[in-house]
């Protein structure tokens, strides 16, 4: 029997755990770029449809030039709390995994909505204590109605469509909301129906010479379709996965709570609402929709239309 040195033999492991890594790494390469490929097929995807070209020649909207592709690009900074993850570890455990949406994945999306303002709101007071400001501080509402008057063919039509979550960092009257969010068992095929009511927000706030900026997502609960409207009618589309990229998520729609909290300050100190207000120059309008709910792809139910006028959003008192 040949006699192998100890040194022969660490260098025989430390071989194979070489080989080990370097095929490690090239399975996890590979993975990303099939990762990478099905996003950018959704991408496409999105883009191609006739809805979706629709809505971009409607309201003028163009691409983000390629070298301005900031806006979804922000990384997480916030501690998950336990309680988050347990609730989120669950909802795996008992939920099979599947290309539809089940019925306990809005609890993820409430639970991370609700949990991340509130964090936000406790940690930056936007309201000095003892202040009595007259604006509510930055809040989601729930299950609206957005309605904008247009013409065909002589006469005023009124398209609607049910959004499922509303940021709002001021007063309903301005349309002052930094983002959207609506559920869909379909999110990429129905992103074009999150871009249509990004739109006529932006179109809107933008005929009335406000900052039109805005941020939409529509999800299932694993795939998360972010998309964002700047200043300049430029648009840009991201498309996150739960299971892989939550980090990204998690922190994009952070960032998005952030800018809300800054809006909110900067119109603290308004004395009155601007005259005539963002509704009253547009037509434009997010309004309550009341029970029996059902999900943002029935919207196109006509036994689900609402003539209500009113919003949980109360008018200010100056």
């Amino acid at each position: 029997m040949d006699w192998i040195s100890p040194s022969s033999k660490v260098e025989g492991r430390f071989q194979k755990r070489k080989k080990h890594i370097i095929l490690s790494h090239l399975y996890l390469t590979l993975l990303n770029f099939t990762f990478i490929a099905m996003i950018e097929e959704d991408c496409a995807m999105i883009k191609a449809t006739e809805e979706y070209q629709d809505v971009v020649e409607a309201f003028g909207l163009s691409p983000t030039r390629w070298w301005n592709k900031r806006q979804l690009n922000a990384r997480n900074t916030w501690k998950i709390p336990n309680h988050l993850m347990c609730l989120w570890d669950d909802l795996e455990l008992v939920t099979a995994r599947g290309g539809s949406m089940h019925p306990l994945f809005p609890m993820r999306i409430e639970s991370l909505l609700l949990a991340l303002l509130a964090d936000k709101i406790k940690k930056e007071s936007p309201n000095p204590p003892g202040s009595h400001a007259p604006l509510s501080p930055p809040h989601w509402s729930f299950r609206k109605w957005i309605s904008k008057l247009g013409m065909e063919n002589g006469k005023y039509i009124a398209p609607e469509s049910i959004i499922d979550y509303v940021l709002w960092y001021g007063h309903w009257g301005e349309l002052e909301t930094n983002m959207i969010v609506m559920k869909s068992k379909r999110p990429v095929t129905r992103s074009w129906t999150l871009l249509q009511n990004m739109a006529s927000i932006h179109d809107a706030r933008k005929l009335a010479g406000r900052d039109a900026a805005i941020y939409g997502v529509i999800t299932d609960g694993s795939k998360w379709v972010f998309i964002h409207l700047t200043n300049k009618s430029r648009y840009t589309i991201r498309i996150f996965s739960w299971e892989d990229e939550q980090h990204r998520i998690i922190g994009q729609i952070q960032h998005i709570i952030d800018q809300a909290v800054a809006c909110h300050r900067k119109i603290l100190s308004r004395s009155s609402l601007p005259t005539p207000t963002v509704h009253q120059i547009s037509a434009c309008q997010i309004r309550e929709l009341p029970a029996p709910c059902h999900s943002s792809d029935d919207d196109d139910d006509d036994n689900s239309r609402v003539t209500e006028e009113n919003t949980d959003i109360p008018l200010l008192t100056w």
